[in-house]
């Protein structure tokens, strides 16, 4: 959450950003933690290969609810009340004054409008540890949509979005 404590005077775009790179960081070190736990094994040549262990899948799922629990203003730590001023302030900003939104922008159209964005950035950061970044990146993208990705082959695994709602 390194990015988003870090925010100064933010904004739409800011507050974005930091939620993307703090996600994409955040994917890279937990793959880290991942491979050691398994000692190695064939985890590095499966991401190599464009393929997410299906359970890193799950590891992610729950880490990108987290970022959704975070940005909603759900308690999950001590650093969360911080990080809610910050998000109260360009929600201030933004509100009501937003000519293309009758209503201002609720907190929920952020997320659903940006949340495909931080799953990118995930899959990104995840790309950063394999041997060949641009390539596996591609296939990453391409094979795990935020639509479409499921944390399992099972057919009745919920989907990524219906999973962080």
């Amino acid at each position: 959450v390194h990015f988003l404590q870090q925010l100064n005077n933010p904004t739409e775009q800011s507050l974005r950003d930091a939620f993307i790179k703090c996600a994409a960081n955040e994917t890279f070190f937990l793959w880290d933690r991942y491979k050691k736990d398994k000692n190695g094994g064939d985890a590095h040549e499966t991401l190599n290969n464009g393929i997410i262990p299906e359970e890193f899948m799950r590891q992610m799922f729950y880490t990108f609810g987290d970022y959704r629990d975070i940005f909603l203003g759900k308690d999950i730590g001590n650093y969360v009340n911080s990080i809610n001023e910050k998000i109260n302030a360009v929600f201030q900003k933004i509100g009501p004054k937003t000519p293309d939104k009758q209503n201002g922008i609720s907190p929920k159209w952020w997320w659903d409008e940006y949340a495909p964005a931080i799953w990118q950035g995930m899959l990104c950061g995840l790309s950063y540890a394999s041997n060949n970044k641009d390539t596996v990146k591609n296939t990453l993208t391409h094979n795990y949509r935020y639509k479409t990705a499921t944390f399992s082959d099972d057919a009745s695994a919920p989907t990524l979005s219906k999973f962080a709602e």
